[in-house]
């Protein structure tokens, strides 16, 4: 984590111009991009931490230029982040100006300097605005983060099996890659320490220890294990890796091959053929949680649920969740009584993408006798 940003003026305005509040803080710590939670009320809807560092004949059009910039370098991360291809994204930036859907700028740090201007900021679009745009151009989105994934990099050669390695090209780039990625792929990683070092050793975490893979998705809180794998090995005198991509569940449980059907064998590799691996990795997770997430008017259907509920507080509470999840277009209660209630769901997506979504609030869609239920998931679930 960087360092904490002390006494300095921590400015929200909206972004066609007008200044909206100043709040004066002692010291805030600096949050990954998809943590803006104080900011941002949606946090896929924005984007943190952008630098910028912008030259001309005032400081303050110095201002004006950096901070469009950094607008449209947010604009393009957020159209990335919820658009599943780049015709999407090239159609939707043609149709529309970033101001369209401007909610405000927060500055985190600046400095005014002869013909500079320094800062660091944070940007929030609005986001029911935004889906507006993305209903009438008629596109599909994406905007469900993913439960938190740990991603473990090993490398495996002659001389055993590493996975704490830091100057190893195939693990420093998981870690730089994990760094940057700023999708809707919850990305986590072991803390670097002596402790985790004995305790996850790369003989273990090679063969997909079932108890190692567990104790180290319980110790981040993770729901699935991305167990990301190169294996030197010769073949006469010429140098091959091989790698593999393995996605467990938190219980050590193997989910899928993430390369099945790939090529995977690189011969006489470069640190940029590893790039170009651990880029086609994150894509194929990236692309398939879209997929199964896509809100999509074209795709809309309905159901009837039965929300159990024990009270009036936990009756409120589940309509507020439901209220929160895009793929819920609208629903009407068709009846109430002390036991809960039978609604009635319009859906912009699959059955699997609501189920995804309350999964995020952890509630599942359960089938019983024929009847769908809505409940809250099991604490061990």
């Amino acid at each position: 984590m960087r360092a904490a940003f002390i006494f300095h003026s921590l400015v929200i305005f909206r972004w066609k111009g007008r200044l909206l509040a100043f709040l004066l803080l002692g010291s805030l710590a600096v949050k990954p991009a998809m943590a803006m939670n104080s900011w941002c009320a949606e946090p896929v809807f924005g984007v943190s931490n952008i630098s910028i560092d912008q030259r001309a004949e005032t400081a303050s059009i110095a201002r004006d230029i950096g901070v469009r910039k950094a607008a449209e370098q947010a604009f393009s991360t957020v159209l990335d982040r919820i658009l599943l291809t780049n015709d999407a994204r090239h159609k939707f930036m043609t149709l529309h100006d970033l101001d369209d859907f401007s909610d405000f700028i927060h500055i985190v740090e600046e400095n005014y300097l002869d013909q500079r201007y320094i800062a660091i900021l944070d940007f929030c679009f609005d986001a029911a605005r935004l889906r507006q745009a993305m209903i009438t151009a008629q596109l599909s989105w994406s905007e469900l983060q993913s439960p938190p994934v740990l991603v473990i990099p090993i490398w495996s050669g002659p001389d055993g099996a590493r996975a704490w390695q830091r100057d190893n090209q195939w693990i420093a780039g998981w870690w730089n890659a994990v760094a940057a990625y700023d999708g809707l792929l919850s990305f986590r990683q072991l803390e670097r320490n002596l402790i985790n070092e004995r305790q996850f050793r790369g003989e273990d975490l090679i063969i997909a220890n079932p108890a190692k893979l567990k104790n180290a998705a319980r110790l981040v809180r993770a729901e699935q294990v991305l167990l990301v794998a190169a294996s030197l090995d010769y073949e006469g005198s010429k140098p091959l890796v091989t790698i593999t991509a393995r996605l467990f569940d938190k219980t050590g449980h193997m989910i899928t091959d993430i390369l099945h059907g790939d090529q995977s064998t690189l011969e006489n590799f470069t640190a940029s053929d590893f790039d170009i691996m651990r880029q086609k990795i994150i894509e194929k997770m990236n692309e398939s949680w879209q997929r199964a997430n896509l809100i999509d008017n074209s795709e809309s259907g309905h159901i009837t649920v039965f929300l159990p509920v024990t009270s009036l507080k936990e009756w409120a509470k589940r309509l507020i969740a439901l209220d929160e999840i895009a793929v819920i277009q609208s629903y009407d209660i068709i009846t109430l009584d002390t036991r809960g209630g039978q609604l009635y769901l319009r859906l912009a997506g699959s059955q699997e993408a609501l189920q995804n979504a309350l999964s995020a609030h952890r509630l599942q869609l359960v089938d019983q006798g024929g009847r769908q239920l809505i409940s809250a998931k099991p604490e061990s679930g």
